[in-house]
């Protein structure tokens, strides 16, 4: 009789501790879940854009500047040309031009938050390699060598799209080599990237809605607001050392 209930003893201890065993596991795999491992990681993703959003505006506002580039649709008025389609090719000219001229009316007027500068898209790799000599226009859309930016920071304004982002974050040493487009999601009236024309990210004001070239100004005087409100909430903001690698 003793021997059988120090079986049963024997027997409960080993599903007792089978028990607490599961248990212990069961826990650990919580931890271990994926779910949680992506609100952890979602979270420290989120803290760093954050972060880089802070750090962009504070550089904007204080001894930086923005550049907005307009298009020239050069490719598209020369092949017209090469067709013999010289009335629509002087039609595309004419466009472009008072669309460019609405353009740096409106931020000669109401953009207030940091210089500006306005430039062509032929350009372009001029302004991404920080070569920033004669490329400046003036109010009549001529390259003016007078006009310089000797600023440290800057970020780039056009009209155009926005798009999902297909990648997170890019150093500024690996910045030429990717693209951060995505899916095409609107066309808008301003659109923030930085130098290597790759597109901004929440929280930073990157983008104001709006399509109509009569309503441009008032486009531009909103998206002014919102980069001065958006450096209020943020102007005591101290970068991290892990962030500057992410803010050029």
């Amino acid at each position: 009789m003793v021997q059988r209930l120090n079986n049963l003893f024997c027997i409960l201890l080993v599903m007792l501790n089978f028990f607490a065993l599961s248990q212990e596991n069961n826990a650990t795999n919580q931890n271990k879940n994926p779910v949680n491992e992506l609100i952890n990681e979602h979270y420290s993703t989120r803290q760093l854009r954050g972060d880089i959003a802070k750090a962009q505006i504070q550089l904007l506002k204080n001894g930086g500047a923005l550049l907005v580039r307009l298009k020239t649709n050069s490719n598209a008025i020369s092949k017209l040309k090469e067709k013999g389609n010289y009335d629509l090719a002087t039609n595309v000219e004419r466009e472009t031009y008072l669309k460019n001229k609405v353009i740096v009316r409106g931020f000669i007027n109401e953009f207030k938050f940091c210089p500006v500068y306005f430039f062509y898209s032929d350009f372009s790799d001029s302004v991404k390699y920080k070569r920033l000599e004669n490329i400046f226009l003036d109010s009549n859309l001529l390259i003016n060598p007078a006009i310089l930016c000797k600023a440290p920071f800057y970020l780039i304004a056009e009209q155009g799209s926005i798009y999902d982002l297909n990648n997170e974050f890019i150093s500024e040493a690996n910045a030429n080599s990717f693209s951060n487009i995505g899916n095409e999601r609107k066309k808008v009236a301003i659109v923030i990237k930085n130098r290597f024309f790759n597109q901004l990210q929440r929280p930073f004001p990157y983008y104001q809605a709006g399509y109509s070239m009569k309503k441009y100004k008032l486009y531009v005087k909103k998206f002014n607001a919102v980069l001065e409100n958006f450096y209020l909430k943020n102007n005591s903001f101290i970068m991290p050392d892990k962030v500057r690698q992410y803010v050029y």
